[in-house]
């Protein structure tokens, strides 16, 4: 029986020479033909390449748009705040029990007693007397939030004007909500302001979900502050800047500076997975004084502003 091999190889050279007759000396619709089809197959090869070399381009542009896109972001959230406004509040009215309604979010929901809470001379007041020295994050607290807003993204700044009488000695707590989902269920920032001038600041975490370590965790390092709070027989006020950022997991951050312009850098960071926290919420503000002195403070609250977090 003849070789397989050999008639194969046979054939493919016969078949070859057969095509190179025909390109050299066949009839012209033979090598018109044959250049027809050489033509589309070369044609084939360099769309394919040309296509390819278009998708590694584009997969590569995209990267590194989408590198920019996060390092701006990253960059915007180092610099002073810029995004859309969803709430804020002068305080530029007068109010006996309350704080009343908003420059936008609404009107103020307050907790107990009414009487502790007043507006004037554009500030919000918080009669920290009005309720026991705190020992928690709940009900000994004075404040309240707006109802009618709900972020997922929140940039909050406030303004914090103690009064004279934190000179005498003890403390004062003052939490900023950046996303309060329910009464036990918030991301704050909790900045405790001392007679010396200084401030200790941290980022905590209140939810309903038992992690084994309660429902209210600290997030972050406590970072003290030097700083200086007294200037005489009036307090320096105290600005706090807070960012919540996004779900699972969610960013969180905040910086606290006395006087002059915001710095660059944030004070305090934390990231945080808790599933109830995972969703959009309100902004608010809490406060209580920390006794260890026989009269207790006022607190005034000025310029609240919350925008979009880029």
């Amino acid at each position: 029986m003849p070789d397989r091999d050999l008639v194969l190889l046979e054939t493919v050279k016969t078949h070859r020479a057969r095509l190179v007759s025909a390109f050299l000396s066949g009839e012209l619709a033979e090598r018109r033909l044959i250049n027809d089809n050489l033509r589309r197959l070369v044609g084939g090869i360099v769309l394919a390449a040309v296509l390819s070399a278009v998708c590694v381009g584009f997969s590569f542009v995209s990267a590194q748009l989408g590198n920019q896109a996060e390092q701006q972001k990253q960059q915007q959230g180092l610099g002073p705040a810029t995004g859309p406004v969803f709430a804020s509040d002068t305080f530029d009215r007068t109010v006996g029990n309350g704080w009343g309604t908003a420059d936008r979010g609404g009107t103020w929901r307050l907790g107990d007693p009414a009487t502790g809470y007043s507006v004037s001379d554009g500030a919000a007041v918080l009669k920290l007397a009005s309720v026991p020295a705190a020992s928690g994050a709940g009900s000994d607290r004075l404040g309240g939030y707006l109802p009618g807003i709900e972020q997922d993204r929140s940039d909050v700044t406030v303004t914090v004007e103690p009064s004279p009488a934190l000179k005498s000695g003890g403390s004062v707590t003052v939490d900023l909500l950046g996303r309060r989902v329910s009464s036990n269920q918030d991301y704050r920032t909790e900045v405790r302001l001392t007679p010396g001038g200084g401030t200790a600041v941290s980022l905590v975490r209140v939810s309903t979900i038992d992690q084994g370590d309660g429902p209210v965790q600290q997030i972050s390092t406590t970072v003290g502050q030097p700083g200086s709070t007294d200037a005489g027989d009036q307090p320096i006020p105290v600005s706090i800047r807070m960012q919540v950022i996004g779900t699972n997991p969610t960013t969180i951050r905040a910086k606290v500076w006395t006087g002059g312009s915001e710095p660059s850098d944030w004070t305090v960071t934390g990231s945080d997975s808790t599933q109830d926290l995972q969703r959009p919420g309100t902004i608010g503000l809490l406060a209580a004084d920390g006794g260890g002195r026989d009269t207790l403070s006022d607190l005034r609250l000025t310029d609240l502003i919350a925008r979009t977090a880029p």
